[in-house]
């Protein structure tokens, strides 16, 4: 259940970016909203996607978010805050990625996303 202060993202306009970084906060309207989600098929397709930045208040990934990026192959996750995984999140997506990990939540999140394709 989402929560007024913050927001999800849901997608990118041109499927053919290299790379993303989804920011902590972002101003809409004057206001400022944590990034806390990111939507089910967000990033689904987006072939050409090679580096991820997951931003430090980002709570779940959604189904299918990163579904058939088939060359990604550097995740960086800032967030200690990561919940929830839906378990194929990275359906069909790069072969060998590289992940990156807060230090302090590397065991947990290794366990939390592996085996998520």
């Amino acid at each position: 259940m989402m929560d007024s202060r913050y927001v999800a993202v849901t997608g990118v306009e041109k499927k053919n970016i290299k790379a993303v970084s989804i920011p902590a906060t972002v101003k809409i309207s004057g206001k400022t909203y944590k990034v806390a989600y990111i939507a089910a098929g967000a990033f689904k397709n987006c072939k050409k996607l090679k580096n991820v930045t997951i931003g430090k208040n980002v709570r779940s990934i959604g189904s299918k978010a990163f579904s058939k990026c088939k060359t990604l192959k550097k995740i960086t996750v800032k967030s200690k805050l990561i919940k929830l995984l839906a378990k194929n999140a990275f359906s069909r997506a790069g072969k060998k990625i590289v992940y990156k990990f807060p230090k302090s939540k590397a065991r947990a999140y290794k366990k939390l996303f592996a085996g998520k394709k």
